[in-house]
């Protein structure tokens, strides 16, 4: 049996190329992200997941978010030239928004995405 269909989701890719000229190391990213961002983005409406994500290989940094409604990412973007991260950084992103198609968790071990992460090396 299908479960009911309840409407449709908006992801948003945003990107920072740090590989050259930026002006913080993503240990500084990640503390700006446990101190600031993670307690801003927890109160942001529509808002139903946002999981930041790095690639040390390729210096790149940044977020995928999913959002209820096409607007609330569309005001994300509105708002990325005023993101603090441009201000540590000195860089501007690329950002694209996607229609969900489907999400699904798989099996796992049980470990809690909410506290999953390098952000939370080393923190109790």
């Amino acid at each position: 049996m299908c479960p009911e269909y309840s409407g449709g989701m908006h992801a948003l890719l945003v990107l920072w190329d740090l590989s050259t000229d930026s002006k913080a190391t993503f240990e500084e990213l990640r503390e700006y992200l446990w101190t600031r961002s993670m307690p801003r983005f927890r109160e942001m409406e529509g808002l139903r997941q946002k999981t930041w994500i790095s690639s040390s290989d390729t210096g790149e940094w940044g977020a995928l978010y999913v959002f209820e409604r096409r607007d609330q990412a569309e005001a994300v973007i509105g708002h990325l030239s005023d993101s603090p991260v441009v201000e540590l950084t000195g860089k501007r992103p690329t950002a694209r928004i996607f229609e969900v198609e489907a999400i699904v968790e798989g099996q796992h071990d049980g470990a809690d995405l909410l506290t999953s992460g390098l952000v939370w090396a080393g923190r109790t």
